[in-house]
């Protein structure tokens, strides 16, 4: 197997070319690893979708005999995923079924093949499932020479394996764990009490999870977005600014229990009002946002800082993230009533 293998979306309609999407699975057996469109049915259709083109390489689109399921949007979730991955600017391999008849062909596939070939994109025709083998060979290496990524997996070390298997509660108490240390090892090198006391300072600022949160503290958060300006999907990275105070009248409403996914989907509803504001403020075309979310990296960052700060704790937790649940603190709580008192006075 090579040392490098790549994530590969592949962007189809549910329940077509099945013929197709075997010869595909087979053929990127030991060049890839694939994730494919779900059915439009399935309520996470979307999101799941979305989330498989960020994190891809490349993506394979296959234009069959079927447009597809429609959502509530009025698209498929096939021609969904293939403005996101023109947005997000994939690599893209894009194999179309001849249909010498439009007979039988919806008007809606027939204008989402109109929309494709139009754009720049390097569209591969075939006429039966025996025709993908000889093409995918020509397109996919035509498309790593073409389009360099940095993505890939590569084979795991022993550290790799070990974070891998950790739970989100055994990650934070390895992270408490070496800051502990590295305090303890900075006070013990340090001759005198006041190069401890700085020295510490320094350890504490090197790292938000050891300083504490104050109510009236704000901080930067970065977060993607969807806008949509005449018609057409346009993806948007930008900052928010949130207080502390923000985030713990947030969390005040979240039930009593809730998994770090709860968590994400709170701070996101917290950052989407702020988000479409100041992206309006940018770009006045824009009539609509919508998925607003903070970015995985600022996220698990705001957890470490809440479990550090002691406003949350694990109730329960297992072998997987899903497993884990987190509530409020006692201390949390006391915290916000007490900032609630004093503006009252």
């Amino acid at each position: 197997m090579p040392h490098r293998r790549y994530h590969i979306h592949v962007i189809c309609a549910d329940n077509d070319q099945l013929l197709v999407l075997d010869s595909v699975a087979i053929f990127f057996q030991v060049r890839a690893f694939l994730t494919y469109d779900v059915s439009s049915k399935l309520p996470k259709a979307s999101l799941y979708g979305r989330q498989c083109i960020d994190s891809c390489d490349y993506a394979l689109m296959i234009i069959g005999d079927s447009y597809g399921a429609v959502q509530k949007t009025g698209v498929s979730q096939m021609h969904l995923s293939y403005l996101n991955a023109k947005a997000k600017a994939k690599p893209l391999l894009i194999f179309i079924k001849n249909h010498y008849q439009e007979t039988g062909v919806s008007r809606q596939l027939q204008e989402l093949i109109k929309l494709v070939s139009r754009q720049d994109n390097q569209i591969y025709y075939y006429d039966t499932e025996d025709d993908i083998e000889a093409l995918l060979v020509q397109a996919y290496y035509s498309a790593v020479a073409s389009h360099k990524v940095r993505g890939g997996w590569v084979r795991a070390t022993e550290e790799m394996i070990k974070f891998s298997r950790q739970t989100v509660a055994e990650r934070l108490a390895d992270l408490l764990s070496k800051n502990k240390n590295t305090n303890t090892n900075t006070n013990t090198n340090t001759n005198t009490n006041t190069k401890k006391e700085h020295s510490v300072d320094e350890g504490f600022a090197a790292d938000n999870v050891s300083k504490p949160i104050v109510l009236t503290q704000t901080f930067d958060v970065q977060y993607s977005a969807q806008a949509y300006e005449g018609g057409n999907l346009k993806d948007v990275t930008r900052e928010v600014i949130l207080s502390w105070q923000e985030v713990l009248i947030t969390l005040m409403k979240i039930p009593s229990t809730f998994s770090s996914y709860g968590l994400q989907n709170a701070i996101n509803r917290l950052i989407s009002p702020k988000a479409e504001i100041d992206i309006k403020n940018d770009m006045p075309n824009v009539h609509a946002v919508s998925r607003c979310q903070i970015s995985q990296d600022d996220l698990n960052k705001l957890q470490r800082q809440l479990v550090s700060a002691n406003w949350i704790q694990l109730t329960t937790y297992g072998t997987r993230l899903s497993q884990e649940l987190w509530k409020l603190t006692f201390h949390a709580r006391s915290l916000l009533e007490a900032e609630n008192a004093q503006t009252d006075e």
